[in-house]
């Protein structure tokens, strides 16, 4: 199994939340994973510093809705090895997905500045729909509406954890395959890490 198989039920309650989601609006209304503008214009940022990318709009009045699941899903395994990378896996919500890289001991500054880099960047890549080819095949009524893209990221250093929020949006599993597999990668060339977990409880906004 895949860390991309391991992680598709979390995925897929996302996408069925929201396909009900959408489903309560008409057809000619619904807006999908769209972006908001300011008053100049400017595309509005969200608190990690990429665009605001919502889950579903009323195009009728502009009103914004965001999916949030009850409770959390369970992914298929418990842990996983990717490359150097041991990957512990929680239950956890796609649109608010904790992932937590912990060094072996106190990191050097720019080690940790480099991973929250890395980590960064795959964010953006994802935001810009880098990971977009990959989603897979759904038989869902309207599931091409869905565009492939992470909305959002916050990211911050506490002692020996680098934290990273990730609202996934609709951005398939495989995306998360691809940047564990990078952080084994920084583990071979910069430093170790102890372990990686994706899932588990976020910390509250504001404390990254």
């Amino acid at each position: 199994m895949t860390l991309a198989e391991a992680l598709e039920p979390l995925y897929r309650s996302y996408l069925r939340r929201l396909d009900e989601m959408a489903a309560r609006l008409p057809a000619e209304a619904l807006l999908t994973e769209k972006t908001t503008r300011d008053e100049e214009g400017r595309l509005a940022l969200g608190e990690g510093g990429l665009p605001l990318r919502f889950d579903v709009a009323d195009a009728r009045d502009g009103h914004t809705y965001e999916v949030h699941g009850a409770r959390a899903d369970a992914p298929l395994a418990g842990e996983m090895q990717v490359g150097r990378v041991q990957v512990r896996l929680e239950p956890g919500n796609w649109e608010e997905l904790p992932l937590v890289c912990v060094f072996d001991g106190e990191p050097l500054r720019e080690d940790a500045e480099e991973l929250a880099d890395l980590v960064r960047g795959f964010a953006t890549l994802s935001w810009y729909g880098g990971f977009a080819a990959a989603r897979p095949g759904r038989g869902a009524p309207g599931a091409d509406r869905w565009a492939g893209r992470l909305h959002g990221v916050r990211v911050g250093l506490h002692e020996n954890e680098l934290w990273a929020v990730l609202d996934l949006g609709t951005l398939p599993p495989s995306a998360l395959q691809t940047l564990c597999e990078a952080l084994s990668g920084y583990c071979e060339d910069r430093v170790p890490l102890a372990y990686v977990r994706i899932g588990g409880k976020a910390p509250e906004p504001g404390a990254i």
